[in-house]
């Protein structure tokens, strides 16, 4: 069996408490294991038997519809971990791909309980991770249920656009930006022609440029 290294696990959030011996001892529970780029790594209601902490590459969490429409969450890349909400047992509520090529440490379910036992600093570390986590899910959720979808796509854009050429874009397609804010593609591009319309962006092959502020309400 491959493990992580402690020098590894010491860049870890959870883990930065621990000295050089306890890394070295934490690093022996956990395993090694890689993934692929598109690799499904769970299921919406599945139950899973180990908590994996990301290593290197990037996961996409994930809901689908009946319709098989992906509404997806923030990537989350080295340092992050998943499974956390089945520790007890339950099903968990979204699916997982990867979106990058994925080096992750796992470890079984019960012994994480006793390693949590061994490292109390850990267990409070990841406390505070989960409710974290908590926080920001209520905020996308309150966000999804309150704002409308202009709002949304507005605030998409600006999040993800960067400087290029002296000016601001975002390198998105209507598609993507549909899964990201919960709204059909039909409705993201009736949205994003009405702003080029109004001179605000300027769309193309999938990058699209701001070229001013968009207004708060259309």
């Amino acid at each position: 069996m491959t493990h992580p290294t402690a020098e590894e696990l010491a860049k870890v959030p959870l883990f930065q408490s621990l000295t050089s011996l306890e890394l070295e001892d934490v690093a022996r529970r956990f395993s090694l294991r890689l993934h692929p780029r598109n690799a499904i790594l769970a299921n919406e209601g599945e139950h899973l038997s180990v908590f994996s902490m990301i290593l290197a590459g990037r996961i996409q969490w994930y809901w689908t519809d009946e319709s098989g429409r992906r509404l997806k969450l923030t990537p989350e890349g080295p340092g992050g971990h998943f499974a956390d909400t089945t520790l007890g047992g339950e099903p968990i509520l979204m699916s997982i791909v990867a979106i990058e090529p994925l080096r992750v440490a796992e470890i079984d379910i019960a012994d994480l309980q006793a390693t949590l036992l061994r490292y109390p600093q850990v267990a409070v570390a990841l406390l505070l991770d989960v409710v974290a986590r908590l926080r920001r899910m209520t905020h996308a959720t309150r966000t999804l249920g309150m704002d409308e979808v202009y709002t949304r796509v507005v605030t998409l854009l600006l999040a993800r656009a960067v400087s290029s050429s002296g000016r601001l874009e975002a390198t998105l397609t209507q598609a993507e930006i549909g899964e990201r804010v919960g709204a059909t593609r039909e409705m993201v591009g009736r949205i994003l022609r009405d702003l080029a319309r109004g001179g605000y962006i300027e769309m193309a092959r999938g990058r699209i440029a701001i070229l001013k502020r968009p207004p708060k309400r259309w």
